[in-house]
């Protein structure tokens, strides 16, 4: 009963303390407050951060990434990477959940974070007025399924999937931790991409490291081979659950872009002029 009632406690670990902030790390940024319901005023709502894309390669496609974190910590712990993805030329949005950070509300639940990722969606189209094909979007972890229901929501360019899982049953299954337990009956936050990917229509990266003993590569494999073409699938050895950039290095920057470039449905780069002009 206790692991029925208070799975949530389980699967979420939501930190307010925001260990790193983009003013810390000299980024230019702009704090920005979304409401699932409208408009939200500083103070209320879901915290986020806007990174506005610097000069990388893929600068010129004018591409935005929704950046959305996995279960613990709360965006702080994700910046590092989410600069990474500000260098490649992104426009990055980093945004919390409810009850992580400094964002407000209840404590999170599968459909409160579903409807939190198209709250961000929202402020991007509506806000910024970004246009679906050109909005990627990021997920890590726990953010993979959520990115993957979103993509079952609302219109992209496509997806980049981190370190995810399949579902969060097998996500159980595979820890081995609770096999006493009728884990299948008992089971409510059921996050289940496995059933979602083969319904996929935008193309998507599937990024995981060989040594990840919090989610298991295997399950990535699983996703990759569901899902429809176009696809990719990256297995980086030697990296574990939160380190696959920092491990990867620079092929992980050369990885990303040549699949977004590939897959970019709108390019603005203009061919170069001839000689004779």
């Amino acid at each position: 009963m206790a692991l029925y009632f208070y799975q949530t406690r389980l699967i979420f670990k939501p930190t307010l303390q925001l260990t790193q902030t983009p003013e810390e790390q000299q980024l230019d940024y702009e704090e920005v407050w979304i409401s699932p319901e409208g408009k939200a005023s500083p103070g209320q709502g879901l915290h986020g951060w806007w990174l506005p894309g610097l000069q990388g390669n893929l600068a010129d496609y004018g591409l935005t990434l929704l950046y959305l974190h996995g279960n613990s910590e709360n965006i702080g712990a994700n910046l590092g990477l989410a600069h990474r993805y500000q260098r490649m030329g992104f426009n990055v949005l980093l945004v919390d959940y409810r009850g992580y950070g400094q964002s407000m509300g209840p404590f999170p639940n599968e459909q409160r974070v579903y409807d939190d990722a198209i709250a961000a969606y929202r402020y991007l189209a509506e806000t910024h007025q970004i246009p679906a094909q050109q909005i990627w979007v990021f997920g890590h972890s726990l953010g993979g399924a959520i990115a993957i229901e979103l993509s079952t929501q609302r219109s992209m360019a496509g997806l980049i999937v981190q370190s995810t899982f399949s579902s969060m049953l097998q996500a159980v299954q595979f820890s081995g931790q609770y096999n006493w337990v009728p884990v299948n009956w008992i089971l409510t936050q059921r996050f289940d991409s496995i059933a979602k990917v083969p319904q996929l229509e935008v193309p998507v990266l599937y990024i995981h490291g060989l040594e990840d003993d919090t989610t298991a590569a295997v399950m990535s494999e699983q996703l990759y081979k569901a899902s429809p073409l176009p696809k990719q699938l990256w297995l980086v050895p030697e990296a574990g659950h939160n380190n696959v950039a920092d491990t990867a290095g620079l092929k992980y920057v050369t990885t990303v872009e040549t699949f977004v470039e590939q897959m970019q449905p709108t390019v603005a780069i203009q061919a170069p002029a001839s000689p004779v002009e």
